[in-house]
């Protein structure tokens, strides 16, 4: 027998045929139906089946009067959650069975979503609770909808090849499903699930159905409710249990979690660019143009007006807070110096993008918070620091005139004078000076005295430097290069400077290669010009590695076996006889006969070309700590006399091999003073070594350069002598001297005095926590006030002290111990700290990376510490994104109107080809359309990380069963004119054989009722 045939069946049919006929209200309804199920028993799956049987043909035109009793069998327990879904789904267009999806032209809801909707404020508002017993087969029923959506949209995706488009009339649908869904896994209730032992072996795949309909489904279609099943997963009782009954959860559900937990809008706060730019003028300059522009539009992600602003503040910033340091004249004027010229440059750049004028109000506006007076006026120095805060503001606005940033008219509104009669300046070009200089190499010196100024014109003239070095190197013009070292080596602390503008492989790496494959011709009649200019290279080289402290891997020479390296990586120390080869004996043999080899008179004869011949430059500069202790230990052993050892060592003082002192005191430094009894030799040839007699200024800064390299060391080594043989008090002559060399370099590492009084401070990572929280509170304070006194070797000196790992710890409770309203810029504070250019930089960002990514240790935090640090992992990362930016040229001066026509994209022809004109055409224009702009600066969306901001809320108000709409009304279709017959209300193939009721008949009447159960589900969870 058929299921219509079944008269149980049949009278429940006819029941709700002739209810929906007469247009019976719920209320009326209950009675006849408790009496119906009292004689007709029928499982919660048939009656659904039944009612839902009378839907109507058409998507969108059921009677609203249906959904009105499936509420009622719902909440009289004759259906559940479970029997409705599944019989919904066998009769609808969505299963897999059916040909294709059943469209609502109409616009209307259609069926599947108004019970979804039902369905999900019933059981949200908890009119609807989850049986224990039904859970299975809710969460079934639930399950089998997501993934039937799923497969049927990933699938049209697939065939389509991504031009698959959603047909908007299924929006309405789809995203019911999903609060549906939400409303019942989110659940406090279903957590119970996970006490049954069928949860076990389905909760993987209902997991993966909750997934795979987020991501494909919801994401795709950019639902609202986007990431809230992804959510979910994360949360009991969707995570396996391990044996202690908690949770097992991957790493990304943790992340997960995590992230929502701590989701906090990102802060562009003024300390956060105050710390990163004082980090990169702090040892070598790391401010590049790629460098600068790459992280400034990653952090302001395309947004120029605040990045002109808070860059004006950061530099100004970091200026005033060397002032009130009372920091060295040399490292103020560096600072000045990126103000004055770096600055501009960059300015002009990003007025390309901006247009001028809307970059010149950028910078009154940051004017405006600029305090030209950081301190009161009756404190020590303020009159100084006020003054140097004024020049520099004037000099740096004279210079954004030079490019044609700022105008006249505006340089006096910003200083609220008159305006001033700029200086006659002459705009320097990169092309154009390199054209003096190749024609005349000499003019070099006078362009290195000018990197001094503040006029604006360091740019052109550091990239000429760094252009001509590049170009010697690559023709072999080694008797320019070596002019161009020399003139270099005199202004070496001008080099602060060049390195604002470059990177030090783009300098270095030329010079390392021309060094290391340096041809040594054995056939040239005269061997000192070529020993000279490898002597002027080397130096040069030696003093700018020295002084930044650079490794190979710096500069790209790594594992190639530099003789830059070799000289500085390791303390020099001779080599016994016996380890030399053949080669390198004859050739050690040749330089001591020639250094001490003497006449008749006892005067040495000086070095021949003979001994130059026979040994390159690069071998003879390896040899010299051996040259050094084999010289020694024949003093010593009576073998040479002391004055011959002088008057020979005296040699290395010239030009072409005084760069072999750098190898030759190195040696003598890493030499024990107590276990050779040689005490007073090594002093006398250091007295002759460290006060050279020459009065050339070549030879004298040549001097100078290879002192600041040895010095530190050297000093070292005779403080230890003098501690152990306070007799020797000729050394404290020669330790006054070094003195005058000290702090030579240029690096992130602190001094020996500083990490001293870190230690005794007692915890430099309280002194770390307090900078942290310093420097929040003065970013949250609206009124201008001068910046706190940040150190930014403090945390270099940290990382060695307390550990890469402590220092994470650090900053994450900084970050906790600040209140809540100050949470973003605390935690942009701490990201730019791991973020700005450091020695500890790369290890601080591995660390975070290591602990955030450790699941384990995630769990064993507190949820405070975890959030804190994931925050931190995911800030840092998000700051770390390389942009591919496009350097466009600066627009050159235009008249206002036609400059703002020219933003919009409507200057005419006219006045386009004027403004070509101008360009200088030494510098080749950058044609960029206005997507290739926004592509450049703009970060695409990324909707795979969009997450949920808390457990979804179903709203209940907007599904009361007062406010369903008649919708047959709605169309001009009133339900009291005329009763559709049943056979058309039905589907075709399900119409029924029944006799035409008798209208006065009581349809309710004489109906046998019996008890049932509702049966067992063996239906399957996975749906692969």
């Amino acid at each position: 027998m058929s299921w219509l045939e079944d008269p149980s069946v049949q009278r429940w049919q006819l029941a709700f045929t002739n209810a929906l006929q007469r247009r019976i209200e719920v209320e009326q309804l209950k009675a006849p139906l408790k009496e119906l199920m009292r004689k007709d028993v029928l499982s919660g799956e048939a009656i659904a089946k039944v009612l839902l049987g009378l839907r109507a043909n058409k998507p969108g035109f059921d009677d609203p009067l249906l959904f009105k009793y499936v509420r009622l069998l719902l909440s009289e327990d004759y259906v559940g959650t479970g029997d409705l879904l599944l019989v919904l789904l066998s009769s609808s267009k969505s299963s897999p069975d059916s040909a294709q999806m059943k469209v609502c032209a109409s616009g209307l809801p259609s069926c599947e979503e108004r019970i979804f909707l039902l369905l999900a404020e019933l059981h949200h508002t908890g009119s609807l609770p989850i049986d224990p017993a039904q859970i299975h087969r809710t969460t079934h029923a639930v399950t089998r909808w997501l993934h039937t959506i799923y497969d049927r949209e990933y699938n049209a995706q697939l065939e389509a090849a991504g031009a698959h488009s959603l047909d908007t009339f299924m929006y309405g649908t789809y995203e019911a499903l999903a609060s549906l869904a939400i409303s019942i896994f989110g659940q406090q209730s279903f957590r119970a699930v996970g006490d049954h032992a069928w949860w076990k072996t389905r909760r993987a795949a209902v997991v993966r159905e909750m997934r795979n309909y987020d991501v494909h489904v919801l994401q795709w279609m950019q639902s609202q409710w986007t990431g809230r099943l992804q959510a979910l997963t994360t949360l009991p009782p969707f995570v396996e249990m391990g044996e202690d009954g908690r949770p097992l959860l991957t790493h990304d559900q943790v992340m997960m979690s995590l992230a929502q937990d701590g989701a906090i809008p990102a802060a562009h706060s003024r300390a956060g660019l105050y710390v990163w730019l004082n980090t990169c003028l702090c040892g070598r300059p790391a401010t590049d143009d790629m460098n600068m522009l790459g992280y400034l539009q990653t952090r302001y992600n395309g947004d120029n007006q605040t990045l002109v602003v808070q860059l004006l503040h950061a530099s100004f910033d970091v200026l005033t807070d060397a002032l009130l340091r009372s920091q060295p004249a040399h490292d103020v004027k560096v600072i000045r110096s990126f103000i004055c010229n770096k600055v501009p440059l960059l300015l002009a750049t990003l007025g390309s993008f901006m247009g001028s004028v809307m970059l010149e109000t950028c910078i009154q506006t940051a004017f405006i918070s600029i305090a030209m007076d950081p301190i009161p006026p009756i404190s020590a120095g303020s009159m100084e620091a006020t003054e140097m805060l004024k020049r520099t503001r004037l000099e740096f606005l004279q210079a954004c005139a030079l490019h044609s940033v700022t105008s006249e008219s505006t340089i006096g509104l910003i200083l609220q004078e008159p305006p001033l009669g700029m200086p006659k300046l002459t705009k320097y070009t990169k092309q154009g000076l390199l054209s003096q200089c190749t024609a005349n190499i000499g003019r070099l010196e006078a362009l290195t005295t000018e990197l001094q100024g503040m006029q604006g014109n360091a740019g052109a003239v550091c990239l000429c430097i760094v252009e001509l070095i590049g170009g010697l190197c690559a023709s072999r013009d080694t008797m320019s290069l070596k002019t161009a070292c020399n003139i270099l080596i005199k202004h070496i602390r001008n080099m602060d400077i060049v390195m604002q503008y470059t990177r030090p492989d783009t300098l270095l790496l030329p010079l390392c290669m021309l060094l290391k494959d340096w041809v040594h011709d054995q056939d040239q009649s005269e061997f000192t010009p070529a020993y000279e200019e490898f002597a002027s290279v080397l130096l040069f080289t030696l003093a700018v590695v020295h002084r930044y402290g650079l490794t190979s891997e710096d500069l790209g020479v790594a594992g190639m076996g530099n003789i830059v390296f070799e000289i500085l990586g390791e303390t020099p120390r001779g080599t016994s006889l016996s380890d030399l080869n053949p080669e390198q004996n004859q050739q050690l043999a040749k330089w001591l006969d020639g250094l001490f080899a003497t006449d008749d008179q006892g005067e040495t004869s000086g070095i021949s070309d003979d001994v130059m011949r026979q040994c390159p430059p690069q071998a003879f500069y390896m040899l010299v700590p051996t040259l050094f202790e084999q010289s020694v230990m024949a003093c010593k052993s009576g073998h040479l006399s002391l004055s011959t050892l002088k008057s020979g060592l005296e040699l290395l003082l010239e030009p072409f091999l005084l760069p072999s002192l750098v190898g030759g005191l190195g040696w003598l430094v890493s030499h024990s003073w107590e276990d050779h009894n040689d005490v007073d030799i090594l002093l006398q040839i250091l007295d002759k070594l460290l006060r050279p007699s020459s009065s050339s200024t070549e030879t004298q800064a040549m001097h100078r350069a290879v002192l600041a390299m040895i010095a530190e060391p050297l000093e070292r080594s005779l403080q230890d002598l003098l501690r152990k043989r306070p007799d020797k008090t000729v050394a404290q002559g020669m330790t006054a001297l070094l003195r005058k060399y000290a702090g030579a370099t240029r690096t992130c590492s602190s001094d020996r005095a500083t990490v001293t009084d870190w230690v005794a401070s007692g915890d430099i990572g309280r002194e770390l926590r307090s900078s942290v929280k310093e420097l929040t509170s003065w970013a949250a304070n609206v009124t201008p006030t001068p910046p706190p006194r940040y150190q930014p070797r403090m945390l270099p000196a940290a990382c060695e002290l307390l550990g890469i790992r402590s220092v994470v710890e650090a900053l994450s409770t900084a970050m906790r111990e600040m209140p809540l309203p100050l949470t973003a810029i605390v935690l942009d504070v701490c990201t730019s700290m791991v973020c700005a250019p450091s020695l500890v930089s790369h290890a601080l960002r591995q660390q975070l990376a290591l602990e955030a990514s450790n699941t384990q240790t995630l769990l064993e935090k507190s949820v405070g510490e975890a959030t804190a640090l994931v925050r931190l992992q995911h800030s840092v990362e998000a700051q770390l994104v390389v942009h591919q930016l496009q350097m466009p040229l600066a627009v050159p001066p235009q008249q206002s109107t036609d400059q703002m026509m020219a933003d919009l994209g409507l200057a005419s022809e006219a006045a386009a080809a004027a403004d070509v004109a101008l360009i200088d055409s030494a510098v080749p224009a950058l044609q960029m359309t206005d997507a290739e702009i926004d592509a450049a600066l703009e970060q695409p969306m990324q909707l795979a990380d969009t997450t949920a901001q808390g457990m979804p809320i179903v709203n209940s108000g907007d599904m009361q069963s007062g406010q369903v709409q008649d919708f047959f009304n709605e169309l001009g279709m009133p339900m009291d004119q005329q009763v559709m017959p049943l056979q058309q209300m039905l589907p075709q193939s399900r119409a029924m054989s029944m006799s035409d009721p008798n209208a006065d008949e009581d349809i309710f009447a004489g109906l046998d009722m019996t008890g049932g159960d509702m049966g067992e589900m063996e239906d399957d969870f996975n749906f692969g």
